[in-house]
């Protein structure tokens, strides 16, 4: 693999220099904000529940894996001593795995029993952006995963808890097939950051429960006119910007503000059951929760500041929250990033990459905010008048969904 080191500096020094200006820009406010944790998480409940580890599986419908995850079903299928290559470092890695808050059965390691709770390990998608970036190639591969707690009995969905990976890459060329591969088989299980290690950890931090009152869940991604021209006609084929925010939103909800999410990609869903393959060929039809909390996403426009030595990449958005009967939460949010000039780049698909890191930002700040409230951050990323109290009906949904 050649990757154009100087270049790889230069993207890292520019994420530096990003990160570098918002903690400015944090540190300029005079008045100390008053930080309040508002939201807890889940409390263990009062007796632990039986799960059965079930092993790894493919998510959606099975024909279109060459479109939804290439290189991951491909690396899947590789065999070790009979095993699948992904199901068998699940296991070694789960050897010994404890946890407060349920009791996980990892002895059979496949489905062989119809009694309980089963935890699988789902991939729901697989994506690899190359942007052309002054010259070089700045390449990102995304994986999303999702812990679905399922009653095998009923194929009835329990909980979901989506994981998102992004790796990014500089390249001196357009990367070929075979890179693209050595990279994703180096996320699931190569010396240096592992998903499937990353991934056991969250389960240690997860509270499993026989059953769930209310379920949350991303129900829409608008794109405004002003937004909608911003972005690359790749990233707005097959509707691809909005499956990646949506997922994006549901991967930091769960980590961030400690609460599980119904799926929102249409490729993952029939009808209201997911489909899902597990690596030993076994296919089953799992029947998804209704949704009692909506989640609706506009992303409303990205503009681009211009000063003598710099530009700003601003990303606005509006979050909203409801109920079948009533609007909870509407708050509008943006999140400004200064680079350099020269490394902004020129081409719609470089600055972009901007926009994007922006927009990424204000996901991750945002759900961090649900979790802990920081009045000088809402005051500052959004011009919603009653932001605090819009915040907090969002948060109250969270805490009905834990």
């Amino acid at each position: 693999m050649t990757i154009k080191n100087s270049n790889f500096i230069r993207f890292s020094l520019l994420i530096l220099f990003i990160s570098f200006v918002q903690g400015c820009a944090t540190t300029s406010i005079k008045k100390t904000p008053t930080r309040t944790v508002q939201l807890d998480k889940p409390t263990l409940p009062a007796e632990m529940v039986d799960v059965h580890w079930a092993g790894f599986a493919f998510l959606g419908d099975y024909s279109q894996r060459a479109t939804r995850y290439p290189y991951t079903s491909k690396i899947a299928n590789q065999k070790v001593d009979g095993d699948s290559v992904i199901d068998k470092s699940l296991r070694s890695k789960l050897q010994g795995f404890t946890t407060s808050s349920y009791n996980l059965d990892t002895g059979l390691g496949d489905l062989k029993s119809g009694k309980g709770l089963s935890m699988a390990l789902g991939v729901s998608y697989e994506d690899v952006y190359v942007v052309p970036f002054d010259g070089d190639y700045k390449v990102s591969y995304e994986i999303g995963l999702n812990l679905v707690v399922f009653d095998f009995v009923d194929k009835k969905i329990i909980t979901v808890y989506p994981l998102r990976f992004l790796r990014n890459e500089v390249f001196s060329h357009r990367p070929t097939e075979a890179q693209n591969e050595k990279i994703i088989k180096s996320l699931y299980g190569g010396n240096g950051f592992d998903i499937l290690q990353e991934t056991i950890n969250r389960m240690g931090e997860l509270v499993i429960r026989p059953s769930y009152g209310n379920y949350i869940g991303v129900r829409n991604v608008n794109i405004s006119n002003q937004a909608f021209e911003k972005i690359p006609n790749n990233i707005l084929a097959n509707d691809i910007i909005k499956s990646q925010v949506a997922q994006e939103l549901e991967g930091l909800l769960s980590k961030n503000a400690y609460t599980p999410v119904v799926p929102f990609s249409k490729g993952e869903i029939i009808g209201r059951s997911m489909a899902a393959r597990f690596s030993n060929g076994k296919a089953y039809m799992l029947k998804l929760p209704e949704l009692d909390y909506y989640i609706d996403i506009e992303l409303r426009n990205f503009k681009k500041k211009t000063r003598k030595d710099h530009k700003g990449f601003s990303s606005l958005i509006t979050v909203k929250a409801s109920t079948d009967l009533t609007e909870i939460s509407n708050i509008k949010l943006s999140h400004n990033s200064w680079v350099i000039n020269d490394m902004s780049g020129s081409s719609k698909d470089s600055q972009w990459t901007l926009y994007e890191e922006s927009l990424s930002k204000l996901l991750n700040d945002f759900t961090k905010q649900l979790a802990i409230s920081d009045s000088q951050w809402t005051k500052q990323h959004s011009v919603t008048k009653n932001a605090e109290k819009q915040m907090e009906g969002f948060r109250g949904l969270i805490r009905k969904s834990q």
